[in-house]
């Protein structure tokens, strides 16, 4: 019997396999993933033993999905249902949502009976379910987005919105999905930051970019977020939705400790929908204080000989 899966990237790797088997043989687009469809067929795809069925309904806006176990308490093998809020307006919401649920149901459905999935679930960052919450997150980005397939959509690309955009239009996801797929593996320095009238609700960063966002995520000494800064794109071309090439800007606007004449590119998408804003901010790499050039007076910088004239260690003749 081949052994199973745990991990939820291990999980997504297995069942993309699978994927790439079935249309190898029938054809078809591989993507976006019909997660749905996907959902029902894992339990005897993999001989689980516990069905799982899905329904959508129009819920409060705040709720997006949930899995539930049907025989909870009643010491038998599970009989799971996912719930999704149908009334969410883009599709691709549900569907990483659906992903989510399900990431939930191959790696975590041994932990507990019932997972309800919102936004107060990731705010205490170290708690068991913020885990939890992380892994099925990570899970779906894996499922639906397979880093080869995305890392050759990109290439060589110049990255700016329109390219990432069409990555999220492939694998039909959000553009913010998108965007945080993309900083998963990217050696470029770059930071995500999420915003709502002008206050920072969160940030994320490449690897080389991650000590950029912790700067971002940090709560001023009142205790409150940070707001953007004033002089960055996002507000001074705040009557502009849409910024999808970039802006060249100061880099110390948004990050104070940036050499001096160094600059970013700042993207920008405005979502009344969700009334918040996405800043995307592509960086240089990072020069270190060591490594950074002395400001130089009009002399310009002394050489060694001049030091050892100047010091009186005249050259022997």
């Amino acid at each position: 019997m081949t052994t199973q899966p745990t991990g939820p990237v291990p999980w997504a790797n297995r069942l993309n396999k699978v994927l790439n088997q079935f249309h190898d043989v029938h054809g078809g687009d591989r993507f976006p993933v019909n997660v749905e469809n996907l959902i029902l067929e894992v339990p005897s795809a993999f001989q689980t033993g516990e069905p799982v069925t899905v329904q959508g309904q129009a819920m409060d806006p705040e709720f997006e999905g949930a899995l539930f176990n049907l025989n909870a308490g009643q010491g038998s093998k599970g009989n799971w249902a996912i719930i999704y809020n149908r009334a969410i307006a883009s599709p691709g919401r549900i569907r990483f949502t659906l992903a989510h649920e399900l990431g939930h149901y191959l790696v975590h459905r041994h932990l507990h009976g019932e997972f309800n999935c919102s936004e107060a679930d990731t705010l205490h960052w170290e708690s068991p379910e913020r885990q939890m919450e992380n892994q099925a997150n990570e899970f779906a980005s894996y499922l639906l987005m397979p880093r080869p397939d995305f890392e050759a959509q990109i290439n060589s690309a110049a990255i700016n919105l329109d390219v990432l955009g069409g990555c999220a239009d492939r694998y039909g996801v959000s553009l913010t999905a998108a965007i945080l797929k993309w900083l998963e593996f990217t050696s470029t320095r770059a930071v995500l930051v999420m915003s709502r009238n002008s206050q920072v609700q969160w940030a994320r960063g490449s690897e080389s970019g991650k000590w950029l966002a912790i700067t971002m995520n940090k709560k001023q000494a009142d205790g409150q977020r940070k707001r953007i800064p004033p002089g960055c794109a996002t507000e001074l071309q705040s009557g502009s939705n849409v910024d999808r090439q970039g802006t060249e800007i100061d880099a110390r606007i948004w990050f104070a400790n940036e050499p001096s004449g160094m600059t970013l590119r700042e993207m920008r998408v405005i979502s009344d929908q969700y009334r918040q804003t996405m800043s995307l901010l592509v960086m240089p790499p990072e020069v270190k204080p060591w490594d950074r050039e002395e400001p130089q007076d009009d002399e310009g910088v002394e050489n060694t000989y001049d030091r050892f004239i100047r010091n009186g260690q005249y050259p022997v003749r």
